[in-house]
């Protein structure tokens, strides 16, 4: 009986855009729920206020949108990634944007991470040697 390789050349990327997605979606959780603690000290008088709780407490649900579509998740969380960069570079103590470095928080270094895994992942199953493309979440997993 001879075994092919073709079948173990689709699994593994397969099984590695899973990890990816799930090593994803608990880095975004974390930051959430970090998020969700950071709010208590934030006020919500003001517009730049109420961005910065979204920015601080989003990550996960802009994931889940992914349950819909992930190429669209995946184009979200690059979004919101400049989202919440801009927002940290628009500290309230000074005038204007000063663009500093989206990786010197948590929040930035955890959504920018994830939003490379979402797409890695999303680019293993565009390739053709994979054979389908699960165009959400809960058919990346069947």
């Amino acid at each position: 009986m001879s075994h092919s390789s073709a079948p173990h050349e689709v699994e593994f990327p397969i099984r590695l855009s899973r990890v990816l997605l799930v090593s994803a979606g608990l880095l975004l959780l974390i930051e959430s729920l970090l998020g969700v603690d950071y709010a208590f000290d934030v006020g919500s008088s003001s517009l730049r206020d109420l961005v910065t709780l979204f920015c601080l407490t989003m990550a996960f649900p802009v994931y889940l949108i992914g349950l819909f579509s992930l190429r669209v998740a995946t184009a979200s969380l690059w979004l919101f990634f400049i989202v919440q960069w801009l927002n940290h570079g628009h500290a309230g103590f000074h005038a204007g944007l000063i663009l500093i470095s989206p990786f010197d928080w948590l929040h930035g270094v955890f959504t920018f991470l994830s939003a490379v895994l979402v797409s890695i992942a999303t680019w293993i199953f565009c390739r053709p040697k994979v054979g389908h493309f699960p165009d959400n979440l809960s058919r990346v997993f069947d």
